[in-house]
């Protein structure tokens, strides 16, 4: 390789790391890993690595070392509405058995391709936070950043032994249908829509939804906005904050740190993303997810919904 190949090279790993440890210092906590930091930790005696994507995709290929873990992140609950929270000792099993310990650091990855990747990952991540455990993180840009940066990969299966995970639910993150239905009429809750805007407007909807159309006064945030994923074949990176936060004042999000926020999407995949973003990368303190987003809402009669309107009332 002659010399200018070498220098150019050089040059564009300086970027990428630049970049990478850009986007993690500017997480706050640690929330957002590059895949260079992940290559540094990756083998220490507390880090556990969960692959959240599809089952399949882990056969084939994996960060090694990586536990399988597809889930039921999300499953369905006793209305035999899908989609939401499992119970806590279903969930605290299941964690364990990824060999997780109250003392682990875990970093979570999907398949890195789609702005939906990140969104399983960052549900992933809120179930954690839920029951009290905030010592973990996404892996940016997921397995595709992984393997475009040159990371090691293994088809080779990860069976741990069982850890002592023991985490409790955190009241503070969770919405319910009863808690939104009380916070409808208060000014100072903000709801975040964290679907397209075909959906939002309801111009659309998905098959399973029982009526078009938002939360009336929702903001409209659309998850997919939130990475890179597709623009110029980039895997699904995190945007920059400066832009995050660039995009919140946009959309209405209030500067108060401690203003109330809840999250919603069609199942509460997307509406962890926006939960990921407001909380983890923009220092919101009070944000929760509405678990049963529009599936269950949108499936109550009494409750309002608002159509072909995009934009929220400033109150």
């Amino acid at each position: 390789m002659d010399i200018y190949k070498r220098l150019k090279l050089a040059c564009l790993g300086a970027v990428l790391l630049t970049f990478f440890i850009t986007a993690e210092a500017v997480a706050g906590g640690g929330s957002l890993v590059s895949a260079p930091w992940l290559a540094q930790n990756m083998h220490k005696a507390n880090v556990v690595v969960l692959d959240v994507s599809d089952f399949t995709h882990y056969e084939v290929s994996h960060i090694p070392g990586a536990v399988k873990a597809f889930g039921p992140w999300m499953t369905m609950n006793d209305n035999f509405v899908g989609f939401m929270m499992p119970k806590i000792p279903a969930l605290v099993r299941m964690i364990k058995s990824y060999g997780v310990n109250n003392n682990s650091t875990v970093i979570i990855y999907g398949a890195g391709v789609s702005a939906d990747d990140t969104a399983r990952s960052a549900r992933a991540l809120w179930t954690f936070e839920a029951l009290g455990h905030n010592n973990v993180a996404i892996l940016n840009g997921g397995f595709a950043g992984w393997v475009q940066q040159g990371g090691a990969v293994s088809n080779r299966p990860v069976t741990p032994d069982n850890g002592n995970f023991s985490g409790r639910l955190v009241a503070g993150k969770l919405a319910t249908l009863v808690g939104v239905r009380k916070e409808l009429d208060n000014h100072q809750v903000v709801f975040v829509d964290n679907r397209m805007p075909d959906h939002f407007f309801g111009k659309e909807k998905n098959s399973e939804i029982a009526r078009f159309g938002h939360i009336p006064g929702a903001r409209l945030w659309p998850a997919p906005y939130m990475t890179n994923a597709g623009v110029a074949l980039s895997p699904s990176y995190i945007k920059d904050v400066k832009v995050l936060r660039q995009m919140a004042a946009g959309v209405g999000i209030p500067a108060d740190k401690n203003a109330e926020i809840i999250t919603y999407s069609d199942h509460g995949r997307s509406a962890a993303m926006g939960y990921f973003v407001l909380h983890d990368m923009l220092g919101y303190n009070n944000v929760k997810v509405y678990d049963g987003s529009i599936l269950q809402y949108a499936a109550v009669s009494r409750m309002p919904m608002a159509r072909y309107s995009l934009w929220y009332q400033a109150h």
